[in-house]
């Protein structure tokens, strides 16, 4: 019974080394944490920053256009787009034709997003670090199996 278990153990160090769901998941959240740490001094999280930054390039956007290309469920954009505009940084507003409403920066929004960007970029490139060993540990791992 003995070499059975032993092939299965040997299977299964297999799949979580080489398996790349396994593996993105825990790369991601390794990430997430990551600018997690760095932003939160500033009082932002991670995806708040994206949100932050997606609108503030847009100009102005439609919530769902938004979610569609951050590829957000409407109810975790309506939370967090909704913190920011608890905070003064992102205001809603009416679109220009009628249909619907428009999430635009605030002034005070720009400022936050001015003032998280060095943070931002100090996580970006230890994220860079990071993803990069985590690709040669993966191939590395396929390599042994």
């Amino acid at each position: 019974m003995q070499p059975m278990h032993e092939s299965i153990e040997r299977e299964a160090r297999g799949v979580v080394a080489t398996c790349l769901g396994y593996q993105t998941r825990k790369l991601a959240r390794a990430v997430t944490r990551l600018y997690n740490d760095r932003l939160r001094p500033l009082g932002l999280n991670l995806t708040e920053m994206n949100l932050l930054a997606a609108i503030a390039a847009q100009g102005a956007v439609q919530p769902a256009r938004l979610g569609r290309a951050m590829a957000l469920e409407k109810s975790t954009l309506s939370r967090n787009s909704g913190r920011l505009v608890e905070r003064g940084w992102v205001e809603v507003r009416d679109h220009p034709d009628g249909r619907g409403v428009l999430l635009a920066v605030t002034a005070r929004g720009n400022e936050m997003l001015l003032r998280a960007v060095p943070a931002w970029t100090k996580a970006q490139q230890q994220a860079q670090s990071l993803v990069a060993e985590a690709l040669v540990d993966l191939e590395a791992g396929k390599e042994a199996s």
